[in-house]
């Protein structure tokens, strides 16, 4: 009987941190290499070998003796950095469809991000204690910024104007989004009643947590759409000048970051898309990664997290302005480094990510 051989691991990926670590990427799991002349050891394997083949190619490589380089090759095979090559992992077929279509480092943000504990909820497999934890990092950090501050010139925005009498299922099946701008004039009241209602909730949330923080950190959890902030990018509104505004949803009203025409500027951050610049304004939201990482350190996963809520709130903006009676255009699509220019930011700290127009 043939003695079984060996390969690398079909999906992993090695970080470059001190001890090196292999991700194996369909398994979930981490292996640490404690020596980084294991690298040109793991190079070298191009093609199945048995393990004793191995063990003589790990002395030959790193030096060492017979016995330990037979210790270090048992625990790469135990640990799943090398397998047997005639094991093929059940989900390996879809993982390379994934790398076909380009989307090799999509795959391995979403094999990173996928088996997080969730040690943050009851009954959590390995449950922590979230008030606890995040005592401990306020104390050594202090607490995360609850509110973005826009010196210099501001509108208080006006009284919200009503709603027109419309059923919601009415309002929810008319949302489309490549139809023509509906014509409706976009007022100050009108905007008024959009930003403050979209933003209802997360007031709400804010206010608690920035309340009741030092007394029960782990409120922080519940402040779901703390990481949000909205832009105004004006072109044709009734009551207020054309320009690029933060919305402070504290006080209700739009903080002035440049006054100007922005259309062109607008379609040219968000990939040259004729309508993102159209309408009579675009809503840019932006997330704040600093307040979203200091709730959910060392927990990739909550990269996810924050996209998701970010498109619950898209949609809040969409049935909105819908209801008003405005065609909505939204869209993720942008280019980083002009998306930063456009309003200011620095994109590793706030990033915009999402637009909705609105005409």
């Amino acid at each position: 009987m043939a003695s079984a051989t060996y390969t690398l691991n079909e999906l992993m990926r090695v970080r470059l941190d001190e001890p090196l670590v292999c991700d194996l990427l369909l398994e979930g799991t981490s292996v640490r290499l404690p020596d980084v002349r294991l690298l040109a050891f793991l190079g070298r394997l191009v093609e199945p070998r048995s393990e004793d083949e191995l063990t003589a190619l790990c002395a030959e490589v790193t030096g060492w003796d017979r016995e330990r380089s037979g210790a270090v090759v048992a625990k790469l095979i135990s640990s799943g950095v090398l397998r047997d090559s005639t094991f093929r992992h059940p989900l390996l077929s879809e993982a390379e469809r994934w790398d076909a279509y380009g989307w090799l480092d999509a795959l391995i943000l979403h094999c990173r991000t996928e088996g997080q504990p969730y040690a943050d909820v009851v009954d959590a497999a390995r449950p922590s204690d979230p008030d606890a934890v995040l005592a401990e990092r306020m104390a050594r950090y202090g607490p995360p910024s609850f509110w973005k501050r826009v010196a210099g010139e501001s509108l208080v925005l006006p009284e919200p104007a009503p709603y027109p009498d419309r059923d919601l299922g009415e309002v929810l099946l008319a949302r489309r989004t490549h139809v023509p701008w509906s014509g409706t004039p976009m007022t100050a009241p009108r905007l008024s009643r959009v930003l403050a209602d979209v933003n209802r909730p997360l007031v709400e949330l804010r206010r608690r947590a920035e309340r009741d923080y030092a007394s029960r950190p782990s409120v922080l959890l519940e402040n779901t759409y703390g990481d949000i902030e909205t832009y105004v990018a004006v072109f044709d509104v009734d009551g207020v000048e054309p320009g690029l505004y933060h919305y402070d949803p504290d006080g209700h009203r739009l903080c002035l970051v440049r006054r100007g025409e922005l259309r062109e500027e607008v379609r040219t951050a968000f990939t040259g898309q004729e309508r993102a610049g159209g309408g009579s304004c675009a809503l840019l939201m932006s997330v704040v990664w600093e307040r979203h990482m200091f709730r959910y350190a060392h927990d990739s996963r909550a990269y996810r997290t924050v996209m998701t809520i970010l498109g619950q709130f898209a949609q809040r903006y969409l049935v909105a302005l819908t209801a008003l009676g405005f065609t909505t255009f939204p869209t993720p699509a942008h280019l980083p480094e002009a998306t930063d220019e456009l309003l200011g930011t620095r994109r590793f700290e706030e990033s915009g990510v999402y637009l909705v127009a609105a005409g």
